[in-house]
């Protein structure tokens, strides 16, 4: 698979609640083993959480297209889409180290990724999250979007549209 490199202009800062400051950037070729050590250092929880499986073998496709959240070049989180062209809908879905979490990280990465997906044209995002995971369902249900959520057996499935 080809590794899509993206603009210069989707690097930015933000600063965090408690005044920690961190980079976002798109994902570069040279990040695979950095990626690779985020993986390895999420807690079981967190990776059931984000790949609904307790599996620490992750697919050499999972580190394309993503969108990267560095801190003195440690990756601490990391947000993607994938286009559905059907729909017109992408869906969504982000990963963030345990000690990083609860801390707005989501919610800033949600944005930023709603910022160059309605750049591309895209209508809204979709995502699906365990029930457990209350934690990301308040990221969507608290987003600016207009949000439609089902449950189905174990999971909630979001609608979020831009417009």
């Amino acid at each position: 698979g080809k590794v899509v490199i993206g603009p210069k202009e989707f690097r930015t800062t933000h600063l965090l609640r408690d005044g920690t400051q961190i980079n976002v950037r798109p994902i570069h070729p040279t990040d695979e083993s950095a990626t690779v050590d985020l993986f390895y250092a999420l807690s079981q929880e967190t990776m059931y959480y984000r790949f609904m499986s307790r599996t620490k073998h992750i697919p050499r496709k999972e580190f394309q297209d993503y969108v990267f959240i560095d801190h003195r070049e440690d990756i601490i989180a990391i947000g993607r889409y994938y286009l559905d062209e059907k729909t017109n809908m992408a869906e969504v879905a982000f990963v963030v180290r345990d000690e990083w979490q609860n801390r707005g990280i989501g919610s800033f990465l949600l944005k930023h990724l709603a910022t160059i997906a309605k750049r591309n044209g895209i209508q809204g995002f979709t995502a699906e999250v365990l029930r457990a995971n209350r934690a990301m369902q308040q990221v969507f249900l608290t987003s600016d979007f207009k949000v439609r959520s089902e449950p189905n057996e174990d999971v909630f499935s979001f609608h979020m549209y831009f417009a």
